[in-house]
């Protein structure tokens, strides 16, 4: 992580917050194959982008603008990146300003003429992709274009296909039956579910949550009292979001499986710090 950033219009405790999160979505991610980047705004340009590092790869790849704010900014990139192990980075945008006027990601012909590569990707990855795996350059000068619509072909397959990469790093923790205690787990996702056992609506929480070495674990929290609706929490039940780490003093491994070749842990009798 590079902590030598200007942050515009930043405060520095909220630095500091989304800094740490992004420290916490990292734990059992990789820099083998290069990295995901955020650039930070500036006065001149207002907004945080998403780009790619290629090992070997001199030229980053700017895939698209984020927000216009720090911790939205890695709100964005962390569900883009929820199905890829590969590490998030952010970087002063000064790394970037070179590479902001290349002329080489233009499309040159077809309906996207004068439209950049980003722009095309952005709004019909399936045309990128055809220039990717389909089309044979006539000239010379399309070449550097083929070039990167591969670029982002790797990154669509990373950020919308490849799920094997992620079960790399998850391993069944623990045995049937054994009760694990104080475990930190980074929730990776959060359902609601009604429980079909109890009269009216008694939502409870269903939770994809990870360690720090990359583990996957599901496990329920139960209703702490009745819903007015099946799509709202109980006022009485305690609100589990996206990113959030939970302390589990205790927790009762129900069940080991796997799933897309990502394996998983089911807890029960789960007691929450």
């Amino acid at each position: 992580m590079d902590y030598d950033l200007t942050l515009y219009q930043v405060s520095p405790r909220l630095a500091e917050t989304v800094i740490a999160r992004i420290g916490e979505f990292n734990r059992g991610r990789t820099t083998v194959n290069g990295c995901y980047a955020i650039s930070v705004a500036t006065a001149y340009r207002p907004y945080y982008a998403f780009w790619r590092f290629f090992p070997n790869v001199e030229i980053p790849l700017f895939i698209r603008t984020l927000a216009v704010t720090f911790d939205m900014a890695a709100e964005r990139a962390f569900s883009l990146l929820q199905n890829c192990n590969v590490k998030l980075e952010v970087f002063d945008n000064r790394v970037f300003e070179c590479y902001y006027g290349q002329s080489e990601d233009f499309v040159p012909f077809g309906k996207y003429r004068g439209k950049r590569l980003a722009e095309v990707y952005y709004i019909d990855p399936s045309y990128v992709l055809w220039l990717a795996n389909k089309f044979v350059p006539s000239l010379k000068r399309y070449e550097p274009l083929v070039v990167l619509a591969k670029e982002f072909a790797r990154v669509h397959f990373e950020l919308t296909v490849q799920k094997r990469r992620v079960s790399s790093v998850s391993h069944n923790v623990g045995q049937v039956g054994e009760r694990l205690k104080e475990l930190f787990l980074t929730v990776l996702n959060v359902r609601l579910q009604v429980d079909i056992y109890k009269p009216d609506f008694y939502v409870d929480q269903y939770i994809l949550a990870a360690d720090r070495d990359g583990n996957r674990f599901t496990f329920f929290l139960k209703a702490g009292g009745r819903s007015l609706s099946p799509n709202v929490l109980s006022c009485h039940t305690r609100k589990v979001i996206a990113h959030e780490m939970l302390h589990l003093a205790s927790a009762k491994v129900i069940s080991h499986y796997e799933s897309r070749g990502v394996r998983y842990t089911r807890l029960g009798y789960v007691k929450l710090l």
